[in-house]
């Protein structure tokens, strides 16, 4: 167990942690050389800072809104930050939403450094025909890509794909995710969270099984499942 503190946050990094970004970065896949082993460390190190940076959003916001010192875990399906006290309903939507916020932050660093090095035109259709399925990569794209070094091009693909995706992943109303604590902070019927939740991480799973994405297929019917079982014992407690 890895244990430090940031900006007086104390942090807590699980062992499963590391296996569960070893799978994320590609560690099954990977090449049994030298560069192999760098590239999926370089991936790992990239989504550790991404989930770091995700849940200091939320540990520091919660700290300025109430005063109280939280605290970071980087767990099995990414990191929880704790704000150690009891939050309004006004104060947990916006610590809720400073964790994708900060994605996105990050995400917005890395697309800036790739216009500066690279210019608008290269730089912002590098980003986009990687992240969106139908823009053609063209020669702006060869450029980018031809000019970076394997490594460089692993840690600015992760950082990229992190950053944006699984920050609109999140934001998906589908609890316990960001979007589903954001909806159940507005929404007064419990129900109704859990009906969505349950609904959307149906859909989010069935989408990238489509996609021959096994993992987040998994991932989101774990999710569907978890929000149907909240479901039966809310109406169990109402009969």
């Amino acid at each position: 167990m890895l244990n430090f503190k940031i900006l007086g946050v104390p942090v807590q990094v699980q062992p499963i942690f590391w296996l569960m970004a070893f799978v994320i970065g590609g560690g099954f896949g990977i090449e049994p050389n030298r560069e192999g082993f760098i590239a999926i460390l370089l991936s790992m190190a990239v989504i550790f800072l991404s989930v770091l940076v995700h849940e200091f959003g939320h540990a520091l916001t919660s700290r300025k809104l109430t005063g109280v010192n939280p605290s970071v875990s980087l767990v099995a399906m990414g990191g929880l930050a704790t704000p150690n006290t009891h939050l309004t309903n006004k104060q947990s939507f916006w610590v809720t939403w400073a964790g994708p916020l900060a994605g996105f932050g990050l995400f917005l660093i890395t697309l800036l450094g790739l216009i500066f090095v690279y210019g608008p035109s290269s730089g912002l259709h590098f980003a986009f025909a990687y992240l969106i399925p139908g823009i053609d990569p063209d020669q702006r794209f060869l450029e980018v890509a031809l000019h970076m070094n394997r490594f460089a091009l692993v840690a600015v693909t992760m950082l990229l794909f992190a950053n944006f995706w699984w920050s609109v992943i999140n934001l998906l109303p589908i609890f316990p995710l960001d979007g589903g604590q954001i909806y159940a902070a507005v929404e007064p019927s419990q129900i109704k969270v859990v009906t969505v939740g349950m609904v959307t991480g149906i859909i989010a799973a069935v989408a990238f099984l489509i996609f021959g994405r096994l993992i987040g297929a998994v991932l989101f019917g774990f999710l569907a499942y978890e929000n149907y079982q909240r479901l039966q014992q809310m109406k169990g407690g109402y009969r």
